[in-house]
């Protein structure tokens, strides 16, 4: 009896640690995609850095002078450390040196989202008050095939994403001491001004948390009557700590920037504005990042966003009044609300190059969850409690249908459009790794090349370390044959070489749709 009471009271965490285990290790089964090599080139850099200035080396590290100095690295602190125990977990076998190092970071991704899962429960509970709706609610978020599809190798945006969920839920929680109790622990502040610097040394398009910061000041003083200059005066050192220890710890992980920290400025305003010339298919139009128009990012989150989440947008409206009523309502909801208007309006007033869906944007999509799920719960608490259950199941089975494809997951709406036509489909190139695949086990002739846009992605598994290789800007010149041909990402849009037949398709079923969305394919040159 006490161990069935002990599980029933400790359900979730048990659930998570499992959750938590078996989504590390599925992160290791999926392919290299393409961001991931050159962000480790990056690290690796600042690694030489740091042993140039510590360790009196003299490794070349000019890189660094360039536009690849204003990357952010954090995310391989972390990293760096759990890769001792992830390496062992790894089948090597058909795997390069380069691509088991690159691997290894997939469950650190996998850890940062469920640590943003968590902090998503901790906010919906500081409204809510109900311990159960408030963990179905993380147990949806985290089985969100979108989201979780990006976990399993998203070496940028999931660690920022959730940075992002993790500091806002320390905005609210030091402030609510302050106003509540007058008084903050300094360890508080302390992991608060951390925090914050660990977010901006992922991107530095962090800097835009300080603007969710002063919304929930804002609402903090109008919900207590308090004014401004009032603030200042008793919260001047808890303001002073966090600014200290935020630019120490900014400083301290960003490597790049030891030798002249106004480098930071300079990355801040070249990211802004950094050129890319990709464009991205959104209802059937190849939308170029340099031109968007400002419906981009609406299309996006009318077919990613689940349903759910949707709906409770629409009800938003009929429960406002109600639901501002609750003093910590008004705060977290209304802070968010405010936050993610104003960063959208912004990004469309500076025509700031979006591209691959939703991606700069992904830290939106949790503010945006929090919102939704407070609305439903708050109009009503059984439908909500329902939905969220119905969710949870639904999206668990699609995972298990789709992987390794789940961020390419779209809600329901795509039953009424053609995906393959309208939506940009394997942009970051997971199929790679079920390419090489199909090629190691089905391609006898050791003379034939491959011509791929991702023959980096696709040699990582090749186990034939002598098999040629060639760019994809030979695919339209005389190649001698047998050769073939891996279209992945946007090179599914190009047309091939006459005497070219298909040998393997790539392709996933979505939702309740029968079309087959075709993510790579191969064909055979003879």
């Amino acid at each position: 009896m006490k161990i069935a009471n002990n599980i029933k009271k400790n359900y979730f965490y048990y659930i998570l640690t499992i959750f938590l285990a078996v989504g590390m290790l599925l992160s290791l089964k999926v392919g290299i995609t393409h961001d991931e090599s050159h962000n480790n080139l990056v690290w690796e850099f600042n690694k030489k850095k740091f042993f140039n200035i510590f360790f009196n080396k003299n490794f070349d590290v000019s890189f660094l002078e360039t536009y690849h100095g204003f990357y952010g690295v954090g995310f391989y602190y972390l990293s760096s450390i759990l890769e001792l125990f992830t390496l062992n977990f790894i089948d090597k076998e058909n795997l390069k040196e380069e691509g088991v190092l690159l691997l290894a970071k997939h469950p650190t991704v996998f850890l940062f989202f469920v640590l943003s899962g968590i902090y998503l429960r901790k906010l919906i509970y500081l409204s809510t008050r109900n311990k159960n709706y408030s963990n179905l609610c993380c147990l949806m978020f985290l089985t969100y095939p979108y989201l979780l599809g990006h976990s399993l190798f998203n070496v940028k945006d999931v660690p920022f994403m959730s940075l992002w969920v993790i500091c806002t839920y320390y905005i609210y929680n030091v402030l609510d001491d302050f106003f509540l109790k007058s008084k903050i622990k300094k360890k508080k502040i302390i992991i608060f001004g951390i925090l914050t610097a660990y977010l901006l040394s992922i991107r530095v398009s962090g800097i835009l948390i300080f603007l969710e910061y002063l919304f929930f000041l804002i609402l903090f003083l109008k919900s207590y009557n308090y004014s401004f200059n009032r603030f200042l005066k008793d919260f001047y050192k808890n303001l002073f700590i966090f600014a200290l220890f935020f630019f120490i710890f900014l400083y301290i992980f960003y490597p790049s920037f030891w030798n002249n920290p106004f480098k930071f400025f300079y990355s801040i305003i070249f990211m802004s504005g950094h050129i890319q010339t990709v464009c991205t298919i959104t209802l059937g139009e190849c939308m170029k990042a340099q031109d968007l128009p400002p419906t981009y990012l609406f299309i996006w989150l009318l077919f990613k966003l689940p349903l759910a989440i949707l709906l409770g947008l629409v009800l938003f409206p009929l429960i406002e009044k109600k639901l501002f009523r609750e003093k910590r309502n008004l705060i977290i909801v209304g802070s968010l609300m405010l936050t993610i208007f104003s960063i959208i309006l912004i990004l469309i007033i500076l025509n700031v190059n979006l591209y691959d869906e939703l991606r700069q944007v992904l830290f939106l999509v949790p503010l945006i969850f929090i919102i939704s799920l407070i609305t439903i719960f708050n109009f009503k608490k059984k439908i909500s409690i329902f939905l969220v259950s119905f969710f949870i199941i639904f999206f668990s089975i699609q995972n298990l249908k789709i992987f390794p494809y789940n961020y390419l997951w779209l809600n329901n709406l795509n039953i009424f459009l053609k995906v393959n036509d309208n939506f940009e489909k394997d942009y970051w190139g997971a199929s790679t790794k079920n390419i090489a695949r199909v090629l190691n086990n089905n391609v006898n002739n050791k003379d034939a090349c491959i011509i791929s846009n991702r023959n980096d992605g696709i040699n990582y598994f090749i186990k034939d370390n002598n098999k040629c290789f060639k760019p994809f800007n030979n695919l339209y010149k005389k190649n001698e044959r047998p050769f073939y041909i891996a279209f992945t990402e946007r090179s599914l849009r190009k047309g091939s070489p006459n005497n070219c037949k298909l040998f393997h398709e790539e392709k996933i079923k979505i939702n309740l749709s029968q079309e087959n969305i075709v993510l790579a394919k191969i064909l055979e040159c003879n």
